[in-house]
């Protein structure tokens, strides 16, 4: 048998299930009866085994969760810390004088129930959405606002003062997912932002397990409250918190209460705020997007080359642009030990977060390789089987890798589906390295073919990725190869620098001003004439 405990609505009720199968929803036959709208009649199994609980879905349609991660129909094993919500229900292990909230010990130990409890899946009233309405002006520019998440915060605080007669409102927010939640802004009437701060932890724990708001109100007058030190030490009247829930997770909770006989907080008052507390959280997040995509950005310049160091007789430039903070077009310039350049251009399938991180595979293996000596379709092949193992599978690779040898001229190449680089003689001819072959990690099999090619004195290489001759703005007309060629036949004596500078100039005129359709790489080797 077990001790359990589930809560639906500011209410709690204390179970003893015995070994064996238990039915939940809002039907009377089920053993675990919820009077949810949200849960549904039949919604979901339990089944006890001495101390070990099991829960599996029976199809509903607002889903069953373990800490937060789907149950489907299969039966699953709820760990013994671990709560079970049914959409607006949890179900946890009863736990005598134990305190399950996650926060910090800033918080009142008493145990409070709430009198209202609030989810927005119940929608608003006509009289909460109307004040939502008249206050979306001042929201708008809250959430629009370029400062830093510590301005914003402090800013939502003094926010929810002008919209709700408060004393205290105080925005806590944890470091990530499974950490403790600790206090980042708070706004005072008194302006005494250094007092010490207690709240109650079961309405801190309730907000944060059942991701619902939650009203008290008339605490000092309701029996269940009034001995309750921190409330009485603090004459609280009212108070209300709302999850900071950025449609992922809640990230933290925003806290508002008040000592005044005369304010007394209504369900329209908690629907606002949870309203701001949402919007809120969903700035908060993009802000950890944003710090996390400048972060990202930076590890992934630092993994491309930090100089270029061609043969003697040789000349070598290198530009990369990406339409994103990161992206998925890769560049590599190394010497190998036996005196050649390993020259490597890729692109990613794909844009953003997921390419960058595939790129960065990709590129820290072919530095690899490039080091540790072999023939180049052996270490293409190599380089195959690690990304197709690695990558998702609507991802690959196209790769252009070549290995020179400085004193000959000769360039043996793997061309895997990348677009053909090209080649301009000293006398303006034109010509293209063929493809040899279907994308890295494309296919589980893949058959590699090398080709040759020699590099005569004045001799220009350019090797890019289709962010140049794709550039588009509305994706049906494309800049196409023509004018990449025009540019570098009639350039090919110029210094490289100038020929970069004059292709990314001709990109930017034809995009209009319109940012890069895609990632803008390109790779210029050229012969010195003799």
């Amino acid at each position: 048998m077990l001790e359990l405990e589930i809560s639906w609505s500011g209410q709690s009720t204390h179970l003893r299930l015995e070994d064996g199968e238990h039915g939940v929803g809002r039907a009377h036959d089920n053993a675990v009866q919820i009077p949810d709208a949200r849960v549904s009649k039949y919604h979901a199994k339990v089944r006890v085994q001495g101390d070990q609980l099991f829960v599996l879905d029976l199809g509903s349609t607002n889903g069953t969760e373990v800490d937060g991660n789907a149950v489907g129909r299969e039966e699953v094993e709820v760990p013994s810390q671990s709560s079970v919500r049914f959409a607006g229900a949890t179900l946890r292990r009863r736990s005598a004088g134990a305190n399950t909230t996650t926060t910090n010990a800033f918080f009142g130990q008493e145990e409070v129930s709430s009198k209202l409890s609030y989810n927005v899946s119940q929608g608003y009233t006509d009289a909460a959405r109307d004040r939502i309405v008249e206050l979306s002006s001042g929201l708008f520019e809250l959430l629009a606002s370029d400062q830093d998440a510590g301005i914003i915060e402090e800013s939502a605080c003094k926010f929810v003062s002008d919209i709700v007669a408060a004393d205290r409102v105080v925005l806590l927010e944890d470091e990530g997912e499974a950490t403790s939640l600790h206090p980042r802004a708070r706004w005072t009437r008194t302006g005494d932002k250094d007092a010490p701060l207690r709240l109650s932890s079961s309405i801190v724990g309730q907000v944060l397990r059942q991701r619902d708001a939650v009203l008290v109100a008339n605490p000092l007058d309701d029996p269940r409250f009034g001995g309750h030190q921190s409330i009485v030490d603090l004459n609280l009247r009212s108070a209300m918190a709302a999850p900071l829930f950025d449609n992922e997770r809640v990230r933290g909770i925003l806290y508002v209460d008040t000592a005044s006989a005369v304010v007394q907080y209504t369900k329209e008052d908690l629907q606002v705020l949870t309203a701001t507390a949402n919007a809120v959280a969903v700035k908060l997040r993009n802000l950890s997007l944003e710090r996390e995509m400048k972060t990202a950005a930076r590890i992934q310049q630092a993994m491309l080359p930090k100089g270029l160091h061609p043969p003697e007789g040789y000349e070598l430039e290198a530009h990369q642009v990406m339409c994103r903070s990161v992206g998925g077009d890769l560049y590599h310039c190394l010497p190998r030990s036996d005196g050649h350049l390993f020259l490597s251009l890729g692109d990613v399938a794909g844009k953003g977060m997921p390419a960058a991180l595939a790129m960065g595979a990709a590129i820290v293996l072919i530095g690899l390789l490039a080091e540790i000596g072999g023939e180049l379709e052996e270490l293409v092949q190599h380089l195959h089987r690690q990304l197709f193992r690695s990558l998702t599978a609507e991802q690959f690779l196209t790769l252009f890798l070549g290995e020179l040898d400085g004193a000959t001229g000769r360039l043996r190449y793997v061309n895997a589906g990348h677009e053909p680089p090209l080649l301009i003689r000293p006398d303006g001819t034109l010509g293209e390295l063929e493809i040899t072959g279907m994308p890295v990690a494309m296919l589980e099999d893949l058959p590699i073919t090398a080709a040759e090619v020699t590099l005569n004195p004045g001799d220009l290489l350019a090797v890019f990725s289709d962010g140049i001759p794709e550039a588009t703005t509305d994706g049906e007309v494309f800049m196409g190869l023509e004018p990449v060629q025009e540019i570098l036949v009639a350039q090919r004596d110029k210094p490289l620098a100038e020929i970069r500078q004059a292709l990314v100039a001709r990109v930017v005129e034809f995009l209009r001003g319109e940012p890069n359709s895609d990632d803008v790489t390109l790779m210029l080797l050229r012969r010195s004439p003799a």
